[in-house]
C-alpha cells in the first residue's frame, strides 16, 4: 500500500528533480508576495487619494469664515487705536503682527504678534 503511494513520488523525491521544484516553488511565492504587496500598496495608495480628495471637497469652510471674521475684527479694532494694521485681505500679514506685538507691548500682555484671546479681551473683542 505505501509502496503504491510512494512509488510515483520517488521520481521527485531524487535530488536533482527536488531541488529544482523546491527552487522553482520558491521563487514563485517570493514572486507572488512582491506582487500582493505591490496590489496592496497600489490599493493602499488610491485609498489615500480618494480620502485627500474628499476632505479637500469637504472643509470647514465655518472655522475659515470665523478667522476671518476675527481678523478683520481685529485689525478694525487696532486701526481705532491708531494702529496701523495694513490691508484688510483675509491673511495674517507682517503689518499686523507688527500692530499686535504694539499693542501686546503697550498694554503689559505677552507680545506674541497673534490675536490670543488675552490680546482680543484687551481690544474688546471678547469678554
Amino acid at each position: 500500500m505505501i509502496d503504491r503511494l510512494i512509488g510515483p513520488l520517488r521520481h521527485i523525491i531524487r535530488p536533482v528533480v527536488f531541488f529544482p521544484l523546491l527552487a522553482g516553488l520558491a521563487v514563485l511565492s517570493v514572486y507572488g508576495i512582491i506582487e500582493l504587496g505591490l496590489a496592496m500598496t497600489g490599493r493602499w495608495e488610491r485609498d489615500l487619494m480618494r480620502r485627500m480628495e474628499y476632505y479637500r471637497d469637504h472643509q470647514p469652510k465655518v472655522l475659515v469664515t470665523r478667522y476671518e471674521e476675527r481678523l478683520r475684527a481685529v485689525r478694525a479694532a487696532l486701526k481705532e487705536r491708531g494702529y496701523p494694521a495694513g490691508p484688510t485681505e483675509a491673511v495674517m500679514n507682517s503689518h499686523t503682527a507688527e500692530a499686535l506685538r504694539s499693542f501686546q507691548r503697550r498694554q503689559g500682555l505677552r507680545v506674541t504678534g497673534r490675536p490670543d484671546p488675552a490680546t482680543a479681551m484687551a481690544l474688546g473683542l471678547e469678554r
